[in-house]
Parts: structure tokens; sequence; C-alpha cells
């Protein structure tokens, strides 16, 4: 098949899909641009005729979270304070970069207003439901809520989405699929609306590590990293070594998810993996350091000031309350937090230095139904239990990427690999070993809603 027709059959599943599950790309997606799709396909296909090599992510369909630039796109993260905003004149780095290596962008997707929640509920704009429960109840997961769902569902191959506590990973989890966040600073961030720079990582969610890899390459800062002192890409599953963590089997887990982790495990020793069960003191209590520092609060304090005076009234108001908090955080807290999450990113290095990852749940948590989050203790209780695993990666500025459970469940569950600053090739390697791993046999599909 030539270029142009596998880029025509992608658009041409992609509206099929978008058609079959309509309501479900209404809340999932806040723009479509089949028109630029296929002008897209064309421009594609010219380049080819003229001698031009396919890029990596020749015809693979695409789409883009509210909070990335797109040319001739409202950038409105997800906020109707941002509706009336003029649309972008450029498209966002990371944007023209899909471009140019071939992928066909046709959707912004729906999210966390602001980036401010790890799952996926947005009051204006709706909130996007996980297809792994068909009672149409469960959250996708946030604050890239659309981007996953828009993957699960197939109307695209991948999805551009930022992670500042979990954002790209969490949904990823909930709805079966791929979620990866690189080593802070390998992805640009010109042209990306964040929440906090400390944290703030652009990723990507994908259908399969394969699918991640290949965007990855596509995507990540050049010149290439140095190789000095990177860690070979695993080629057999008993050539790796992973720590597990123990303070895993003593946070505040779902018993089931904890069920399901123990069976990976032993899935993964059964083909010769090494998984090794250690004290990792550099990630204890990083969450609550962040959170007792203000660290996030102050810096979307910092980003939305103006914006606060001026459209305030749009905002959530859970969201507002959240960023407006950010006054008050004194300086010194912050500062010393910042100064403890770096010494303990050093302190992980040295604790990893013999696995090639660290293995954990991605969510303590399956998908929680919508209902149960109009309570805003609950809600807030469970938002924060949510990312509880996730976000040790973004405080200690590390790679990482959840891969589902596969064969192992027909729940929303997954497993999370957490790997060494730099070594985000390392890491992808590993992942696929993993994926292959847990489901040899896998089909993608909607399944029942067991909890």
């Amino acid at each position: 098949m030539t270029q142009l027709a596998c880029s025509d059959s992608y658009l041409a599943q992609c509206v099929a899909r978008t058609r079959q599950h309509r309501e479900a790309a209404a809340l999932a997606l806040t723009h479509v641009d089949m028109a630029g799709a296929w002008a897209q396909a064309a421009t594609l296909a010219e380049r080819l005729s003229a001698g031009e090599k396919p890029g990596p992510l020749a015809g693979l369909t695409c789409t883009i979270k509210a909070c990335f630039d797109v040319k001739g796109w409202t950038t409105h993260a997800g906020s109707a304070a941002l509706l009336a905003a003029p649309p972008a004149q450029e498209d966002a780095t990371l944007v023209s970069r899909l471009r140019q290596s071939g992928a066909l962008i046709f959707a912004q997707t729906n999210m966390t207003e602001f980036a401010y929640g790890a799952l996926g509920v947005n009051t204006h704009f709706g909130t996007p439901r996980t297809p792994l429960c068909v009672d149409d109840e469960h959250v996708a997961g946030g604050s890239s809520s659309g981007a996953a769902v828009s993957v699960a569902l197939g109307f695209a191959d991948l999805a551009l989405c930022s992670d500042t506590s979990g954002s790209a990973r969490i949904p990823a989890a909930f709805c079966g699929v791929v979620g990866m966040m690189p080593t802070a600073g390998h992805f640009d961030t010109q042209g990306m609306l964040g929440l906090s720079p400390s944290f703030d990582v652009p990723g990507v969610i994908a259908r399969s590590v394969s699918v991640c890899t290949r965007a990855y390459e596509a995507l990540r800062n050049k010149p290439h990293e140095c190789t000095a002192g990177v860690d070979p890409i695993p080629e057999r599953a008993e050539l790796l070594s992973l720590c597990v963590p123990e303070w895993v089997f003593h946070a505040d887990v779902d018993s089931d998810v904890l069920e399901l982790f123990h069976c990976a495990i032993e899935r993964l020793r059964a083909q010769g993996i090494k998984v090794s069960r250690r004290e990792v003191a550099a990630i204890a209590d990083v969450g609550a350091i962040s959170a007792e520092g203000g660290l996030i609060a102050a810096d979307a304090y910092a980003l939305h000031r103006d914006l606060l005076v001026l459209y305030g009234d749009h905002y959530e108001p859970l969201v507002r309350r959240r960023i407006e908090a950010g006054a008050q955080v004194p300086a010194w807290k912050y500062g010393e937090a910042q100064r403890v999450l770096a010494l303990r990113a050093m302190q992980y290095e040295a604790a990893l230095q013999e696995f090639d990852a660290m293995l954990t749940p991605t969510s303590p948590i399956f998908p929680p139904r919508l209902s149960t989050l109009q309570d805003e203790g609950q809600y807030l209780a469970l938002n924060k239990k949510s990312f509880a695993f996730t976000e040790i990666a973004n405080r200690l500025g590390k790679p990482s990427i959840s891969i589902p459970l596969g064969d192992l469940s027909d729940r929303p569950a997954a497993l999370l690999l957490t790997g060494k600053a730099g070594q985000d090739a390392s890491l992808l390697g590993v992942a696929s070993l993993l994926e292959r791993t847990l489901s040899p046999h896998h089909t993608e599909g909607v399944i029942n809603d067991s909890h």
C-alpha cells in the first residue's frame, strides 16, 4: 500500500470511529478539523512524490491537548475563560515537529481546566468517560482525558498532551493505552500553556509502546543527548532488573489494584525478569514535600494572576480557589521544597543504580464513577490519591511510562515504570519488553465493568 493510501486509510478509519462513538467524541474532542487533516495528507503525498523520505510518523493520526498552540485554533486549556481568546498565530514547537514527521493532526482534545486535576472532570466542556467501562459512568482520568479517549477509541494513533503529576499516564491507565512522560527538558515547551513550570512536561499517549517510541524520537530535542553513561536498551526479558519500592505495599492502595500488581509481578518473574523489593527512601513523601511547599499552587498563581483579574469569574470555582491559594505560599517554603526535591532526585539515582527501572501500579485506584465526584471533599481526596505513584517522576525529574496490564486483567489498571534521568530510550525498551510479556495476544476493545 502506498504512503498516501495508508494516510487515506487512517483518516477514513478516524472518521468512521468518531461517527460510531459520536457521544464519546463530543466529550473527548473540543475542536475537529478533518479538512485540515486531509490537506496534510495531500501535502504528505506531494512530498513523497517529490522523492522525500517518509517521516517517522507518516500517515498516523494525531490529536492535540487544548493547552498546546495549533495555528488557527483557540488554545483554551479546557476553560471557558479563554474561549474568546484569539486563535494561535503559530504552532507550538512540538506541533510543528509532529507535522514535519508526517503526523496528521485532526482534532483538539478536552482536558481538566488548566490541567489542575488528575481525574478529567470538566464542568464546561463535559467529562470524558473511559471506554473500558460499558456503563459509561467512570471517568477517563486527567488532566489529558480527551487525549486518552481519542486513542483508546481509535480516533487517533497518538495524542500530544502534558503531564504535571500524572496527566498523561493516569488517563492512559484508566483507558487501557500507553502514556509516557520523558525526562524534563527532553521535549520543548514553547507554545504550551502549563500549570506549574516546576513540574510541567509534555507527554505522549499512544496505542502501543512502539508508536510511543516513534513519537518520542520525532519530538525530542536535538541534537541527540550524549550516549556516554546511558544504559543499553534491553533486548531480552531475562536481562531486566526491576525495583519495587516497599512503600507500595504500605501505601493507600485499593486492595484489588494491589492484587493485580502482585499478579503482574509473578507473570514477569515467570518470564525470567528479576523483580526485587527494596526500600527506596528517596521517594518517601515527595508528594507531601511538594504540597507543603505550595509549589504547584504558587507556580499556577504566578501564571494566572493577570488572567484571574480579567476573567476570574469564568474559571471553575474550585480550580480558581486552588490557584488563588498560591498567593499565600511563603517564599521560604517554596525554596526549601525545591531544594529538598533536588536532593531526593540525586538520591533516587543512587538507589536505582543497579536496576533498569522502578515498578509500581500507575494509580492506586480504579477509575471512579463521575457521580462519586460531585462532593468536593470526595473529589479532592480521590484526586490526590490517584497520582500518588505518578507524581514521583514529576517531582524528581525522571522519565516515566504507563503500560496496560494486558491479558492479566479486564479492568482499567496499569503498570508504571519510572526510570533514570536521561535514560528515556532504555526505559522505552524496558516498556516494550514488558508490553510483550504482559499481553502477547492482546486485542483491543471495550470490556465489561465489574467494579
